[in-house]
Order: C-alpha cells, then structure tokens, then sequence
C-alpha cells in the first residue's frame, strides 16, 4: 500500500468513525525530508490518492500535487522538525475531546487506555488555525506525550505509524467521552500515577496473538 493510499484510508476512517466532520481536521505521515499531508476544503470521504499534497519539510513547499495543502501544514511541520520521534499526525475534531478543548480543561486519566497518550491529555492555548503560534504551542504543549488538545479547537494524536496516530486520536475521544461522563455524576476518579504506569507496562506485552 503506497504512503497516499494509507493517508486516505486513515482519513475516511476520521470521517466514517465521527473523529471528524465535513471538511475539518487533517492527517499527515513523515518520510524522510517529505511530509505527504490531506489538502484542504476536501471532504475526506470524497478524497482519493490523487489528492495528497507532496510538502518538502525543510523549505515548506509543495513539491507534488495541484491541491492547496492543510492550513494545518505549519503544525505539521513543526511538529515533524522538533519531534523526530514521530512519523504520523492525525488530527481531529472530535466531539467530547473538543469540549474539554473548548472548556480549557485537560482530560483526566479516568481510563487507563490513557496511559498510552501521557499522565493526561494537556490543552494548548489558544491561537488562531493555520498559524504560526498554534504550532508553536502545540510543540511546547505536547512535551513527550502522544496526544494534545488545541484549546477552543481541536485534537492532535502523534505515533511512529499512521495507525498508531489513528488509535490514540479514537483513544483520547473515548477517554473524552468517560470523563465527561463521570464529571455528569459528579464522581471523577483519576488513577494514579502508580496504576498509569502499571497499565503502560501492562501495554508491552498486549498483542493480538
């Protein structure tokens, strides 16, 4: 499966699970210098291979493909230079994640799915989509997790494959959900430190065979 062909794969899947709506959010993958990224005002679920923008990471520009790229390609970017980690971004909008987003909260280990993106998942502040001080905090605010909020905006989920990337943004919107849930109760339950890194440990081990 080529790089273009698993970039579309992953973002009709944002589209058909409700990680995004319309034409918002944007996914991306890291090979080598090149960052092949969603174009914008696309719908996903109309999005084809054809369609993937080609952007050399050092210089910024579009080096393959007629689309205008994400207005998100400067995150990206940053992202990718500052974090050589990390070869894949999925980000979203999805709904109970962007309302801790929206409430300048961060969302709690209620769940120790949890443990996979951080202690927590942190918000950035605010700043405007598409520039350049989004991306900066989101750098800064992503630290070494795998998994920020854009405060009054949105989600960012980071992994070494796109699969990965596509796991943690559903895993930061389930947790979303549960703790937004528990917080109706009024009964919020965050785990330890201690239970976090037992779940982690618990992690190294969990395979589908």
């Amino acid at each position: 499966m080529s790089i273009q062909n698993e970039l579309v794969k992953i973002a009709k899947q944002c589209y058909d699970t409700g990680l995004t709506v319309g034409t918002s959010g944007n996914v991306s993958v890291k090979e080598g210098n090149m960052m092949y990224i969603t174009p914008s005002a696309l719908p996903y679920n109309e999005m084809t291979e054809e369609d993937v923008l080609e952007v050399d990471l050092t210089t910024g520009e579009v080096v393959k493909g007629y689309r205008k790229p994400s207005s998100e390609t400067p995150m990206h970017t940053s992202i990718y230079l500052q974090k050589e980690n990390i070869k894949a971004i999925v980000h979203t909008h999805s709904t109970y994640a962007t309302i801790f987003a929206c409430a300048h909260k961060a969302i709690p280990p209620v769940h120790y799915t949890i443990a996979d993106i951080g202690r927590e998942v942190a918000v950035a502040p605010y700043a405007r989509y598409g520039s350049e001080q989004l991306a900066k905090y989101a750098v800064e605010t992503l630290g070494d997790a795998n998994g920020v909020l854009l405060a009054n905006h949105g989600v960012v989920a980071v992994g070494s494959t796109l699969a990965d990337a596509y796991r943690r943004a559903e895993t930061i919107e389930e947790v979303a959900l549960l703790a937004y849930g528990s917080n109706t109760l009024q009964s919020v339950n965050p785990l330890t430190d201690e239970e976090l890194d037992e779940a982690l440990e618990g992690f190294k081990t969990y395979t589908s065979n």
